[in-house]
């Protein structure tokens, strides 16, 4: 029974830990949106064109695409004209990346869920 509730206990508060870790996370860096956007070439130069959620137009180059390692390349652009998913930093639209933002935040958050749910439950189970 003591042994219940110490592994309900550690369990709940990992699982609150880990939720309030991928809360703070999604505030520091802020809000990501996903829209389409356009391709185009303006001096030989691949680039990008798209609404805000402010419905202002924001361009940006194509190679200046955020990357999670800046070892690797950007990827080679698409034909002009083609439409390309991306993500756009709500503050500043002109931050923009191709991969979707908060990938692992989204992981600790469902981790953290799974716990904390698991970690009550178990402290319900009859003695």
């Amino acid at each position: 029974m003591v042994v219940t509730e110490i592994v309900s206990s550690t369990l709940t508060a990992l699982g609150v830990g880990l939720l309030v870790a991928a809360l703070v996370i999604r505030l520091v860096y802020g809000s990501w949106a996903r829209t389409q956007a356009v391709t185009y070439e303006h001096e030989g130069h691949p680039y990008l064109r798209w609404h805000d959620s402010r419905y202002r137009i924001v361009e940006a180059l194509w190679s200046s695409c955020m990357r999670r390692r800046r070892s690797v390349p950007a990827p080679p652009p698409p034909a002009p004209g083609e439409d390309v998913t991306i993500f756009y930093h709500a503050r500043n639209p002109t931050r923009w990346s191709l991969e979707e933002p908060y990938r692992g935040t989204r992981v600790i958050a469902g981790i953290g869920l799974v716990l904390a749910v698991g970690g009550a439950a178990l402290g319900f189970l009859p003695g």
